[in-house]
């Protein structure tokens, strides 16, 4: 690996023109990723010309973001394609653009975290700990009684892969947002009728709004009832989303529920 500083300033104005590249295309969501990452060469000795020559780009990322990026494909092609865009010409020993763009690989890992003082009793109590939070209490009670186990994520608990999709969504936007909370109005003394649980409360410049991730079918009823008990309490903007497409497409749904939220603004 070379150390040489010319290197290391390439990689790091190759790094911000990427991000610039991605803001200018409308790709927010994947700059606000990239921005947090580490941009290095990996090179190798190439003993025939007994010169040093570069082999790929490695992405250096925290875990949430790494595990977002590998598994999604078409997000991966349209890093590649900016990151392409604004590299070209500047990659030494790689003459040819149509070789570069189609051979050039661009490699993620994750980033190793710091070795804190005494950081596996810390480990112990925040695993501890997160059995008991005070979170998903209704949806937990649903899973208790089907045999089944909640997911968690970063501390948080969740009912489906779709709904950590959107969590993770919301996270990489510094969105403020409650996951499965217990929502409370004391009108008939019966808790099955005195407490709700959403799948999001999501909070921007003040005004509340609930995003739901529709696992059910044939719940209009339901749904509509519970709605109204928010409603009534000045909750507007509530909206509904197929589990499936919060899977496949959290940055579409996000983006869609956030400008519907926005309109709310009092």
């Amino acid at each position: 690996m070379s150390t040489d500083i010319s290197y290391i300033e390439l990689a790091a104005k190759l790094h911000r023109t990427w991000i610039d590249a991605l803001i200018h295309s409308c790709c927010n969501d994947y700059a606000a990723i990239i921005v947090d990452a580490e941009l290095s060469f990996d090179f190798e000795w190439d003993l025939s010309e007994n010169e040093e020559y570069i082999l790929s780009i490695l992405v250096t990322l925290p875990f949430s973001h790494y595990s977002t990026i590998i598994n999604d494909e078409p997000m991966q092609q349209i890093l590649k394609e900016h990151f392409l865009a604004v590299a070209t010409g500047y990659i030494p020993g790689w003459e040819s653009v149509e070789r570069f763009r189609n051979y050039f690989p661009i490699n993620y890992r994750v980033k190793l975290l710091d070795i804190e003082e005494h950081w596996q009793k810390t480990i112990k109590f925040l695993i501890t700990k997160s059995k008991d939070l005070n979170q998903g209490v209704v949806s937990e009670k649903v899973f208790a009684r089907e045999g089944k186990e909640m997911l968690n994520y970063n501390e948080m608990k969740f009912a489906s892969q779709s709904e950590i999709r959107i969590a993770q969504e919301l996270e990489r936007r510094g969105v403020l947002f409650f996951p499965l909370p217990l929502a409370v109005r004391n009108e008939t003394g019966q808790c099955y009728k005195d407490h709700r649980e959403v799948d999001f409360l999501i909070c921007i410049d003040g005004t509340f709004g609930i995003l739901e991730v529709s696992r059910h079918q044939g719940r209009y009823e339901m749904d509509k009832e519970k709605d109204a008990w928010f409603k009534k309490s000045g909750i507007l903007c509530i909206e509904h989303y197929p589990s499936e497409k919060c899977y496949q497409q959290p940055s579409f749904v996000v983006n869609e529920f956030l400008s519907i939220l926005s309109k709310h603004k009092r």
